[in-house]
Formats: C-alpha cells, structure tokens, sequence
C-alpha cells in the first residue's frame, strides 16, 4: 500500500507540470495572436486613412478637369495625398503619389471639350505601415496600397443653380432646318424646334432639387409680366430693340419644371413654351431681326434679382440658344442701338464680357447653323466682319461652355443635340468617385 501511494502522488506531480507547460505554451499562443490581431488592425486602420486620402485627392483633381489645366487639376490632387497634411498616422510614411490622366469613354463629360484634356483621374498611393508584435517572426514592416478614379464634373455645386435659357425666336430661326437635328423618324427639324427639345432635355438633366430654371426670348415683346401658356395668347412684339418697356420674359425663373418621376411638367410654363405640353410650343414671332446683347443683359439681371434673395446665393448661369446671326437693320435696333450696326455681334460679347468678370455668371452658348459652319457664315451685316461660329464662342466662358451641331471651333463638335444637352446638364454637377474598372 505504502509503494501504491507514492506512485499516485508522483503521478499528480507529472501532471500538474504538464498542465503548467501547456498553460504556459497556450499564454504565449495567444499573446501572439494578440500581438498579430493588434499589427493587424494598425494595418487596417492605415489602409482606411491611405484609401480616405486617395479618394480626396481623386475628387479634388476630378473638379478641376473640366475648366483648369492638367497642371492645376494634378497639383490640386497632390494637395489631398497621404503626405501632405498629417492623413495618416505619424508612424506610416507614404510615398509619392502616381496621379494619371485618364480619357475614358464612359464618362459623360467627354475628354475632348474638357481644358485639361482628360474627363478621368486616377490616384495611386503606397505606404510603409510599422509593426511592432510581428518582428518577432522577422516582420517589422508592411507596405499597403490604395487607387482611386474619379470621373470630370463641372465643379463644386453649389446650394443650387439658378438658370436663365435665352432663346433666339427670330425668323431665321423657325424657318431655316437644321440637317444635324432630326426627329425620331429621321426628318430634319428647324433650329428653333431643335432648340426646344434640347432645353426640354436639359431640364430632365438638372439633378439639384431646387434649381431655378426660366426663359427669356428675343425678339422683345411689350408685356413685362407676360408667362407662356399653351390657353394663353402670343405676346405683342416691340416695335424696335429700342422701344421703351421692351422686355424678353416668356417664364419667370422658378421651380416645378419636373414632376415626382424625374420627368417634365406638362404643367408648367417653360415645359409648355418649349413644346412639352398639350401645344406645339412657343413660336417665332419674327418682326424684328436678331440682336442678343440686350437680351443677355436682361437675363443677367433677372439672375441677380434673384439670387440676391438667396442664402447662400446660387450660382447663376446663361444658357444662350441661337443661329448666332445677327441681321437687325438700324431700324429694327432703334435709337438706342442703331449705333452698334455693323457691329451688333461685338455688342453682345461686350455684354457677354460685362457679365462674366463682374458678377461670376456662368454662360454657355449653342450654336445653330444646320451644316452652313464650314462656310463660316458673317454673324452679322454691315461692316461687321465677325463669324457666326466665333461670336458664340467669345460669348461663351471659356471654350468648354461653346457647343455647337456644326462649329469646327466649337468644344462639342458634331455632337448630337441631345448629347450636347445631356453634357451642359452634367456639367452643372459634382465630378464623382467610379470604378477603377471604368475606361
């Protein structure tokens, strides 16, 4: 009995040092695991801020692209990296940023008309990430990796936009068709109807809730307070340019262009006077000939009449819709403007000019010439010797605004209406974060 119980306290002591050997093998186990989990999720934490880093940057070279050079659009992006400005934890060293241009096709904005020459971003950024727990398997460090694309907007949105369509409804307008403008059964339309359909489809392409949309029309009409209808009756011209109380309003900047579908209002004025309701739309009136400086100074101030009661103010922007003929005789112009015969179309980039350096108002212009571009027709008569096709563009604000079915100098080239449309509308958005599969 005496050598039985012996053996068995031997045999508790063997076992308790084995328990305390597994113990002890378990604790270190597991505080490796531990060690590892922590690196680990330094790891993971840096990846997040290197990726938040890489997707800034992206977004701010992405909004310069339209309007700026490629210089300013990749130093911008550079400004948002991993190195600059403590984005990642003190310990991670980043190295420099690859940024690349991108022209990529499925971008709505396309390449060609933008000021940088590319409609996509991409940004690529390494970084050196510390361990700590890992050395002691011979890890001391992990290099992680992040991209981003991002495709070209028109810049920054504002609270909301607040847009004035001026729209050439001279004679020149409604009977001359416009062969790169057809309807759905092939058949050419005139400018002006290609003109309604294409604002049609820029109201559809608005994505801000809010925006203020109205029309202005030239030539004027006697009638300050007068709003289209399609029950309504077509206002009274003015007998000249000049003519006291001439005004050019056919509907009031306002909301309610859109129903809860995303798609036009039949209801509302400017959906009507653009031939979106129950009528054919707002004809031409014709009496006078074409003459826009005045027009765009009407809308200028509709604008900021209505911007002024605004906070934060929108941005204001001039889309302006025309052959960009200008034929009035010194009759038609008046006393106040006969002066600029010969010379209405430098009139209107004067005004134009005005405009744009005083207030910021953003215009864009398009062109309507059915095929006559490569002829270069004179833009107006008299002793003037500017074209058609460069007046709109020195109109516009810069050469990314000027669009054109036929204008060789035009940035949308021989675009279809509808794409130049789609792309005015985009142009009015945030550039935006795609797929780094996109091309």
């Amino acid at each position: 009995m005496k050598t039985t119980y012996r053996s068995s306290r031997g045999s508790r002591r063997r076992q308790r040092g084995a328990v305390s050997v597994l113990v002890a093998v378990s604790m270190i186990a597991l505080l490796g695991f531990v060690a590892i989990s922590v690196d680990f999720g330094y790891l993971a934490y840096s990846q997040r801020r290197l990726q938040s880093a890489t997707d800034a940057a992206a977004l701010s070279g992405a909004v310069d692209l339209w309007t700026q050079s490629w210089t300013t659009a990749e130093s911008d992006a550079q400004a948002f990296t991993a190195g600059y400005n403590n984005r990642l934890p003190a310990a991670v060293v980043p190295a420099s940023a690859t940024i690349t241009g991108l022209t990529l096709s499925s971008v709505t904005l396309p390449y060609k008309q933008a000021t940088s020459g590319y409609n996509g971003i991409q940004v690529t950024q390494t970084a050196t990430v510390p361990l700590y727990f890992a050395r002691v398997f011979g890890k001391s460090s992990q290099i992680i990796s992040a991209t981003s694309r991002a495709g070209a907007g028109g810049g920054a949105e504002p609270a909301l936009y607040n847009v004035m369509i001026v729209l050439d409804a001279t004679k020149s307008m409604a009977t001359t068709t416009d062969s790169n403008c057809k309807n759905s059964k092939g058949v050419a339309q005139t400018r002006l109807a290609c003109a309604q359909a294409g604002a049609l489809k820029l109201l559809t392409g608005l994505t801000n809730a809010g925006d203020n949309v109205g029309l202005m029309a030239f030539p004027p009409q006697t009638s300050s307070t007068y709003n289209f209808t399609c029950s309504g009756k077509a206002p009274t011209i003015a007998g000249s340019y000049s003519a006291s109380g001439a005004t050019y309003q056919v509907s009031s900047l306002n909301t309610g262009y859109l129903g809860s579908n995303g798609s036009v209002s039949t209801s509302s004025g400017i959906v009507q006077a653009l031939g979106g309701g129950s009528c054919g739309g707002m004809s031409a009136p014709g009496g006078l000939g074409t003459f826009y400086a005045q027009a765009l100074t009407a809308a200028q101030s509709a604008l900021v009449a209505k911007s002024s009661t605004q906070s934060p103010a929108g941005q204001n922007v001039i889309i302006l819709l025309s052959d960009g003929v200008a034929s009035s005789s010194t009759s038609q112009l008046g006393s106040k403007y006969s002066s600029t015969y010969g010379s209405e179309c430098q009139a209107a980039i004067n005004a134009a000019s005005t405009i744009k350096t005083s207030t910021g108002t953003l215009i864009y212009t398009v062109a309507y010439l059915g095929g006559e571009a490569a002829s270069a027709p004179s833009c107006g008569d008299g002793n003037d010797k500017l074209t058609a096709c460069n007046t709109m563009q020195s109109i516009a604000s810069g050469p990314s605004y000027f669009y054109s079915d036929t204008c060789s100098n035009a940035a949308g080239g021989t675009n279809s209406l509808n794409t130049l449309f789609s792309q005015i509308a985009y142009s009015l958005t945030k550039p935006r974060l795609i797929p780094q599969t996109a091309s």
